[in-house]
Formats: C-alpha cells, sequence, structure tokens
C-alpha cells in the first residue's frame, strides 16, 4: 500500500514541477506567460496552471476533483450507500498548429476515479446469484482505476497566450484500460451460509465482466482563468 501511495502522489508533484520549471523561463523571456484557471466539467471541479514555451506550445499542470452520495436499493434486495469519487491530476502538453487558439493536448493524468458500494439487506433475507441467505450479512463492492493513464484531446483558448483574461475549452479521452473490481461480504448464521463465498465469487466475476469495456473516461471541461 505504502508504494501504491507514492506512486499516486508522484504524477501531482512532477506535474507541478513542470509548471514551475516553465515559469522560470518567464523571466528570462517577456514573451512568456503563466496563467491560472478554474475549470468544470465531467471530472468534477478544479484548476489549471499554464505556461506557454512559444506560439506553438504551451504546458499545463490539472487536478479536478469531485465526489457524490447516494442511497438507494437499485432494483435489489440490499439498500445500498453508493458514492462517486472522482480525481485527475496530471500534466499536459498543448501544441497550438496555427498559432492560435485552437490546440490538440496529450499528457498523462493521475486517474483515481472509483465508484463503491456498501451494502446491508433491507430485508429479512436477500438474494445473491439466485440463492437466498440472511439479512445478517453484508457486502461490499468497489469499481475504480487508480493509475497513471494517458490523455489525448482538442479543445479552444490559449491560457497562457498573452496577458488577460481567457476561456478555455478542453474535449478529450482519458485512455484507463479496465478498472479494478472488488466484492467482499459476510454471512456468519450457521447452516446457512454454506455457498455464500461461491456465489460471492460468482456475483464478482460478473461484476467484472459487466465492467471490463470500460476502458475509456471522457474528458468535457471549460476554464476561466487570467495570464500574466
Amino acid at each position: 500500500m505504502a508504494r501504491h501511495a507514492k506512486r499516486s502522489h508522484l504524477l501531482p508533484a512532477l506535474a507541478l514541477f513542470t509548471v514551475a520549471a516553465s515559469c522560470g523561463l518567464a523571466r528570462a523571456d517577456d514573451g512568456t506567460h503563466v496563467g491560472i484557471a478554474l475549470t468544470g466539467g465531467l471530472s468534477g471541479l478544479g484548476a489549471d496552471v499554464g505556461v506557454n514555451i512559444n506560439q506553438y506550445f504551451g504546458v499545463r499542470a490539472t487536478v479536478s476533483d469531485f465526489s457524490i452520495n447516494r442511497n438507494g436499493n437499485y432494483g435489489t434486495s440490499v439498500g445500498w450507500d453508493a458514492k462517486l469519487k472522482l480525481f485527475q491530476a496530471g500534466a499536459v502538453l498543448d501544441a497550438y498548429p496555427f498559432a492560435g487558439a485552437f490546440h490538440v493536448s496529450a499528457g498523462v493524468v493521475q486517474d483515481g476515479n472509483k465508484f463503491t458500494l456498501d451494502g446491508k439487506p433491507s430485508g429479512s433475507t436477500f438474494t445473491l446469484n439466485g440463492n437466498t441467505y440472511p439479512s445478517s450479512a453484508n457486502l461490499s463492492a468497489a469499481v475504480e482505476w487508480s493509475k497513471a493513464v494517458p490523455y489525448v484531446g482538442l479543445g479552444w483558448g490559449n491560457l497562457a497566450g498573452a496577458s488577460g483574461f481567457h476561456f478555455t475549452t478542453d474535449l478529450g479521452v482519458l485512455i484507463t484500460g479496465a478498472p479494478n473490481t472488488t466484492l467482499t461480504g459476510t454471512c456468519n448464521v450457521t447452516g446457512a451460509c454454506a455457498n455464500f463465498n461461491t456465489d460471492l465469487a460468482a456475483e464478482r466475476t460478473k461484476l467484472q465482466n459487466d465492467v471490463h469495456n470500460v476502458t475509456f473516461w471522457p474528458v468535457v471541461r471549460v476554464g476561466i482563468g487570467w495570464a500574466f
């Protein structure tokens, strides 16, 4: 876990270092600007910090975050506490082929998106893989990415192209690959839980198959900022 935590925080740190190093160029070149923007979109609310290298290239550090909780049965016999957590942070290289506002982008983003479910049967029994179990059982499920992934996209606006107010848009995808899934549970009623682990494993396989093809995460984002 410690090794994973270090990897999770490494990419945002490298992104900030990249922009900080580029900011140093601004002191030596009056044509270089630093832009800061507040952003919002499918990845949540966040911020971008950008530096233009020249009229054709710029770099950005980007971070966004969002979470939401909802409770419900979702068509099952289990009451679920559902949580969607979005987190993305990374470094992006922007290319402006016409030395204007249109840009194409590529970079690496730490994708921390995660969906979790904690369940407690809402009645006296519940069904798992077609079999009935007592309500004393508990279930927890998670679908998460938590890895560095490539980003490609295009957009309009040059955050650090010139001093002043800027409006930016980005449309792209994170190439996430298949997510990791977990499904765990407990059933401790003597004589009633003999097949529980077998049924739990079968449901875990179904969950993995259901999300196996979710290998892309769309990015739609707008930003409002100021360049110095």
